[in-house]
């Protein structure tokens, strides 16, 4: 991964398991680097990983630590070592017990307990601890999934000068399930201290971004959420098998024997496959229901199709999972029972991990696959069944099998050619199993080799290069972004000393999110005590100008900050009212457009449930803060575009703030309001322009040379500075008005 710099950036992984098997011999340690798994995945960059730190997989003594370190050090890799507390509360606990279910759907299967989270959250501050050790200056440290998902946070504090990413593997839930977790707002910091978020699919990001808004009330854009000062990126990396491997493995001597064994086992009999690892989450009871509704229909499909079910040992110490390997058990043995004939079963049961051979040929020589898990983050099966498929295809020059996968899997995004089923509806895939055995050659050929492509696109070795490059890409633009510096110390400082020694002063406020916080309503944004104390103050100051520039409606402006010695700015600039004066309109604006808008927008309002539509004397606004994020985002830049195209010729100009759309008339703007009162002003005056949003750039291009003009938040062009917050403006202003004041007692002398 190559930096900023041009040189090339050291890279650390991080996941919960370190990719060796640890064992003791002869009273020492060895370590015995293992393959598959993320190990796979990550082939393609951990060679040129600086190290590995993870947990070895062994609860070791405290007084075998070093040793253990020893044997993995020979691999480049470094312990974090788990207690037998910790293995149970972080890992079975929180990681398996709580994040695992909840984020795939099985809110049943959660058990909420504290005592687990803070075991959680020690361990991923022991991560983060161990990382900020080893990482070297300017590391990419790139994180891996579910049981890690505060360490990001955490490492951001002990090492700023990294570079951190974080991958989720497995689904990321819909925001209503996600809130479930008590602590909800802990995790999600913890993830959005990373540079940058990759998911498998774009629902898992959507739901991401929909969450963050929800429990954090962060905005965010479809590559990026908004936090803290900072812009997290957020992209979609759909992984991959190890083409090359399967490849390999599929035209060795010892996988062709096992073909030609299988085709002579079966015959003429049509073989489904299935493989999974025991896991509530692959749906396998209900598989089995389908699967017995096939047979159901015509019994006599006993004698010409077999069920082959693979199913991998997992978690059996897991009391849950012992009862569902029993229930499995159990239903493959009655239906072997009602449907087999003497030396014919329906369904032949395989309880082991396989070899590579005997895998990829069953992969090859299977009619269908079956892979219908509940929910599953990915699930490679389904990528393996189709290369093999298609390269068996190749070699013999017969037709591939079909798949039929879940469209609950997040494969289903990129092998929309199999048959998509939804693994609840059991009729629906027992369909599905009749289809797959009845297509024709032609239809199976054009399905099979359209996802083959994709598969081979997908390469694990090409997912992790690809993957860092999108890292460092974000990195880079973020660093080259026209971002205002952040105003420190020493900057305001600057400014405040150039606001006491100018002899006049003028301030263009912006009122929503600059001076008073976004609400959920607009209505609820009333100013508080204290900024009306503050304006107040403000304009109490010798010879100093206040005025509020908003696009607000008059009536409101007035009945909010009406009576405060400042002037007002309504409608960005439609109507204006200086130091107490009388409303004055905008002359000679053309406002014949706004029927047609209005009637339009309307519509809009009844399609976007939550919405709400403002009219303005020269303008209208679409509201939409209270709305689906994801949807109301998309019909704003959809609606955008629409308006453009549809008055394009008309005095209009359309433009998108903080979850609203505005249209109002051309040639009323804020900018123009500036440059109207600054006209004549001489080039001493302290000018400050604070705003927000989009609608406020059009004052900072209105800033004289010596003006300086302050923007909320890190989206913008034109300002000198940022600040992250209203509460953050209104204590800068406070402290310009405390030095102003105390300039002027002191200028006045002691009285008497």
């Amino acid at each position: 991964m190559v930096g900023n710099s041009g040189r090339e950036r050291p890279l650390v992984l991080v996941s919960n398991r370190l990719p060796v098997s640890l064992e003791r011999r002869d009273g020492t340690f060895h370590a015995r680097m293992s393959s598959g798994g993320l190990a796979t995945a990550l082939s393609g960059v951990s060679e040129d990983a600086a190290t590995w730190i993870g947990w070895p997989g062994l609860v070791v003594d405290p007084s075998e630590e070093a040793a253990v370190e020893r044997a993995l050090d020979e691999h480049g890799l470094r312990a974090v070592f788990l207690s037998h507390h910790d293995v149970e509360h972080y890992y079975h606990g929180f990681g398996n017990g709580i994040v695992w279910p909840l984020f795939h759907y099985f809110t049943d299967r959660v058990i909420h307990d504290r005592e687990a989270f803070a075991t959680y959250l020690d361990v991923n501050h022991r991560f983060a601890e161990r990382i900020a050790e080893e990482a070297p200056e300017g590391a990419h440290v790139w994180i891996h999934d579910f049981h890690l998902l505060a360490v990001s946070n955490a490492l951001r504090q002990l090492r700023p000068d990294v570079v951190i990413s974080f991958f989720l593997h497995i689904p990321f839930p819909s925001s209503e399930l996600y809130r479930m977790i008590p602590q909800r707002e802990e995790l999600l910091r913890g993830m959005l201290g990373a540079d940058y978020i990759g998911f498998h699919t774009h629902d898992y990001a959507r739901h991401f971004r929909s969450t963050c808004l929800r429990v954090l009330g962060v905005g965010s854009s479809p590559d990026a959420v908004a936090f803290g000062g900072r812009r997290v990126g957020i992209g979609v990396h759909p992984i991959g098998i190890p083409v090359d491997r399967f490849e390999a493995a599929l035209t060795s001597d010892e996988t062709t024997r096992y073909i030609a064994d299988l085709r002579e086992r079966y015959g003429g009999r049509k073989v489904i496959l299935a493989v999974e690892r025991l896991d509530y989450t692959k749906g396998i009871p209900l598989k089995l229901r389908a699967f017995e509704t096939f047979l159901a229909r015509d019994p006599r499909r006993a004698r010409e199709v077999v069920l082959l079910q693979v199913l991998v040992p997992s978690r059996l110490d897991n009391p849950e999972y012992q009862e569902l390997k029993r229930e499995i058990d159990e239903t493959i043995g009655r239906l072997n029972g009602d449907f087999g004939e003497p030396g014919i079963a329906p369904i032949e049961y395989l309880n082991r991990s396989l070899d590579p051979h005997e895998l990829v040929g069953l992969y090859a020589y299977a009619d269908v696959a079956l892979v219908t898990p509940m929910r599953d983050g990915m699930n490679l099966v389904a990528q393996e069944y189709c290369l093999c498929q298609s390269l068996h295809a190749e070699r013999t020059e017969r037709a591939p099998g079909v798949l039929v996968l879940s469209e609950f899997a997040g494969a289903a995004n990129s092998l929309s050619r199999a048959l998509l089923v939804n693994p609840w509806d059991v009729e629906g895939v027992a369909d599905a199993i009749e289809e797959a055995l009845s297509l024709s050659p032609d239809e199976r050929n054009l399905r099979m080799k359209t996802m083959a492509e994709r598969v081979r696109h997908l390469d694990c070795h090409r997912w992790g290069k690809e993957f860092c490059r999108s890292v460092e890409r974000w990195v880079e633009e973020e660093s080259n972004r026209e971002s205002a510096p952040r105003l420190g110390r020493s900057a305001s400082r600057e400014i405040v000393r150039r606001a006491v020694e100018a002899p006049r002063r003028v301030l263009f406020l912006d009122y929503d999110g600059t001076l008073r916080e976004i609400v959920s309503h607009p209505d609820a944004a009333r100013p508080t005590d204290e900024i009306r104390k503050l304006l107040a103050h403000l304009a109490s100051m010798p010879d100093t100008e206040v005025h509020v520039v908003s696009g607000r409606d008059r009536r409101t402006l007035d009945a909010w900050l009406g009576d405060l010695p400042i002037s007002l700015c309504a409608e960005h600039g439609f109507y204006t009212r200086p130091r107490g004066g009388e409303w004055r309109a905008a002359h000679h604006v053309d406002l014949s457009w706004m029927q047609a808008a209005e009637e339009v927008l309307r519509g809009i309002v009844e399609e976007v449930p939550g919405s709400h539509l403002e009219k303005k004397s020269a303008g209208l606004a679409w509201h939409y803060r209270l709305s689906d994020d994801d949807y109301a985002e998309w019909r704003a830049r959809e609606l955008c575009a629409i308006l453009s195209e549809e008055f394009a010729s008309l005095p209009i100009e359309i433009l998108r703030g903080h979850k609203v759309l505005e249209m109002r008339a051309a040639g009323v703007n804020k900018g123009s309001y500036l440059r109207e009162r600054l006209d004549g002003e001489p080039d001493d005056t302290f000018v400050l322009c604070i705003g927000d949003d989009r609608t406020d750039l059009d004052m900072y291009a209105a800033m004289p040379p010596q003006g300086v003009a302050i923007h909320v938040g890190s989206e913008g062009d034109g300002m000198d500075y940022r600040l992250d917050s209203p509460r953050e403006v209104r204590d800068f202003l406070r402290t310009v008005h405390a030095a102003i004041v105390d300039s002027a007692t002191a200028a006045a002398g002691p009285i008497g």
